[in-house]
Order: C-alpha cells, then sequence, then structure tokens
C-alpha cells in the first residue's frame, strides 16, 4: 500500500482541465445515483471547538473500475484542515492513502470549474471575477481560473496583504464589497470558517452573474437568496443534493432552502438568469483524485510503501 505525502500530492497533480474532467466523472456518478455516497458523519469536539468529518464513498472510474474508501478530514476555525484519503479497489483491497490538504484545495478548485463550466453554458464570456477570501483556496482557484478563464481578472476581498495573495496581471485587492462586486460576472466566496456572516450587495452583480459558495452559509446568506430571487430568475445548484440537504437539516445552511439540481445532472441545461452553487466537497471526487494520484505515484515510483 503506497503512502503519499503533501509534498509527494503536489509532485503528481495534474492540470485543471484534466483535474476538470475527473471531478466532472465523478459528479455526473452522483447525479445517476452509479455512486454511492452517504452523508458525511459529523464528529463535533465541544471543548476545542474541532471538527471531524468521516466521509465514506464507492464510485466507478472512467475505466470502470470501482473504487471505494473514506476521506477522514478535521479542522477548526482559522487553522488548515487535515486529513487523509483512504483507497480501495473492489475486490484488490487497499491501494494506499493519501494526504489531504493539497488533494481537497485543487478538488475544490476543479468542482469550481466544473460548475462554471455548466452554469456558463449560453452565457458571455467572464471578465470580472470576485473573489472573497485570500487563504488556500484563493491560490487554488486562481490557478484554475488562469486556466478556464485566461483573459479575466479577479478583484480579490480579503483582509491579506496583496503581498500575500496569488495576484496576476490585472488583478486587485478591493476596498470595500462594493467595488469588489460592481459589475461581477463570477463571484467565489471562501471566507474562512467562523467568519462572521456579512451582507453582500449581490445586486451590483451583472444580471447573469454566476455565485460559487464554498464557505456553506457564511457569505451567502438564505436572506440573501430570497433578496437576489425577488429580483432575478435564480437557479441553486450543488455537488450532491444529498449531503447538501442533510447539511442543511443539520443546521449548518440556515435560509437556504432545500436544493435538487446538481452540477452532474446539468450538463445540458442553460439558464439565462443568475446561477448560484453551493458545494460543499464530497467524497466522490476526492476519491478519484486520490485514486489517479496513487497511480501516477506509481508509474514514477514516488511515495512510500506500506508493509
Amino acid at each position: 500500500m503506497r503512502y503519499l505525502s503533501e509534498q509527494d500530492v503536489q509532485d503528481v497533480l495534474v492540470d485543471y482541465p484534466r483535474l476538470i474532467a475527473l471531478v466532472t466523472h465523478a459528479l455526473e456518478r452522483v447525479a445517476d445515483r452509479s455512486a454511492q455516497q452517504p452523508p458525511k458523519v459529523a464528529l463535533t469536539h465541544a471543548l476545542s471547538g474541532r471538527f471531524t468529518h468521516a466521509m465514506p464513498a464507492a464510485v466507478n472510474t472512467a475505466t470502470n473500475e470501482r473504487i471505494s474508501g473514506v476521506k477522514w478530514i478535521s479542522g477548526s476555525p482559522g487553522t488548515p484542515i487535515s486529513g487523509v484519503v483512504l483507497v480501495e479497489s473492489e475486490p484488490d483491497g487497499f491501494k494506499g492513502i493519501v494526504q489531504a490538504a493539497g488533494l481537497t484545495a485543487a478538488r475544490t478548485a476543479a468542482v469550481s470549474g466544473a460548475a462554471i463550466r455548466v452554469a456558463r453554458r449560453g452565457l458571455g464570456a467572464v471578465s470580472r471575477v470576485a473573489f472573497l477570501g485570500g487563504g488556500v483556496q484563493a491560490h487554488s482557484h486562481r490557478a484554475m481560473l488562469a486556466a478556464e478563464l485566461p483573459v479575466a481578472s479577479v478583484t480579490f476581498l480579503t483582509r491579506r496583504s496583496a503581498s500575500e495573495l496569488p495576484l496576476r496581471a490585472g488583478d486587485r485587492v478591493a476596498e470595500n464589497a462594493e467595488e469588489a462586486l460592481r459589475d461581477a460576472d463570477l463571484l467565489i466566496t471562501a471566507a474562512a470558517f467562523g467568519t462572521e456572516a456579512r451582507a453582500l450587495p449581490l445586486g451590483l452583480l451583472a444580471p447573469d452573474a454566476t455565485i460559487i459558495a464554498i464557505d456553506y452559509a457564511t457569505s451567502i446568506r438564505g436572506e440573501d437568496l430570497a433578496l437576489l430571487r425577488a429580483h432575478r430568475p435564480v437557479r441553486l445548484m450543488t455537488d450532491s443534493a444529498e449531503q447538501f440537504n442533510a447539511t442543511r437539516a443539520a443546521g449548518k445552511l440556515d435560509g437556504w432552502p432545500e436544493i435538487s439540481d446538481e452540477i452532474g445532472a446539468s450538463g445540458g441545461a442553460e439558464h439565462a438568469g443568475t446561477t448560484v452553487v453551493n458545494h460543499l466537497g464530497i467524497a466522490a471526487c476526492d476519491l478519484l483524485l486520490a485514486d489517479l494520484l496513487l497511480a501516477r505515484a506509481e508509474e514514477r515510483g514516488i511515495g512510500t510503501l506500506l508493509g
């Protein structure tokens, strides 16, 4: 069984077009229910405020190999997520263990990329992106955006200094939310967990803007959605309706309605208004990515073999 450290993961990661294709396959298998993926098991630690999630899944690869496993992660407000992904092949048994931090950052950005492809079908090109946050997800998403939307500029809304951000030509740091969101075609919210919710002027976005929330309801609140829907057509999407609605039932998506429209089931649909995507991170995507990384590591002799 092969073990991949965080450095090993970086050494075998593939480019974002390939990552997006990989997670799109996983999202489609979740949508057609050929993947088995019960909602994540959440454990809380009252004294420290730390959380632990166990995320099991089984899904077929593009070559129809059935893999199963679990992603085990933990973290707390203001600290990076840590954990591992365990991958098992049916019927051969365990294939490997992959550290989860870098994998999670890449997977999250890739799912955002898959959502953008679906949400923007039939719409104009994205020229202005607003990004709320400045941590790990800012770096992975900026790399994804460079691959998917090479001519788009990104305006960051964050407390971090410009020197801490993955700025590229044309990017800038906004002084306030109004400056960041005005006429933006795409808004991505990645505030740190535990951040106090803030009202965003979503009405300043372009009428056919795409909003991608990867921070639960921290930035996009139920009341914001209600106001937005009162003024324009809004489509709501997620990576897994079952996972989203289970998370909502647990009280972690206050004010959000139930969602049935999934990224993987919306490949041919077009929408003329605003699309709001809330993707929570699902194990089927993590497993396929971990399996790919293990295969690439074996080809290159990277990683540590466990006895």
